[in-house]
């Protein structure tokens, strides 16, 4: 990262062991998962802002254009509650609008997204990492 690549959100190009990525996501973010109280709102909205920062401001699904920072518009592929140890991973992130994060939420509803596909994959490498 101190030479301007990040191996967090480029993750197609840079391959690197999951252990590794877990300790750079803890360290960034905090022990969300593992800590209880106000150390998980906070490592979440350390979190929520960094996907802010650092991703484009527009819904993944529609192409709408997100004007503010909201932690709406931060949507988890694999959620929050079922994979807790993949809260603070990138590459579980979609950016969407209100209305395409609660259908992303739904499982009747998110099989007719664009991005559903993509999606799929991606959750198949989770997967494989987080075994």
């Amino acid at each position: 990262m101190s030479r301007d690549y990040n191996p967090l959100l480029d993750w197609k190009n840079f391959i690197i062991p999951n252990s590794l990525r877990v300790d750079i996501q803890r360290e960034m973010f905090g022990k969300s998962f593992i800590s209880k109280g106000s150390n998980i709102v906070d490592a979440n909205q350390r979190f929520y802002r960094y996907m802010w920062e650092t991703k484009t401001h527009i819904c993944e699904e529609c192409g709408k254009p997100l004007s503010h920072y909201s932690s709406v518009f931060i949507s988890h592929i694999l959620s929050r509650g079922a994979k807790p140890q993949m809260a603070h991973d990138c590459r579980n992130i979609n950016i969407l609008c209100f209305n395409h994060h609660n259908q992303w939420e739904q499982e009747t509803t998110r099989k007719t997204m664009k991005i559903y596909k993509t999606n799929l994959i991606i959750i198949q490498i989770l997967k494989d990492d987080y075994k």
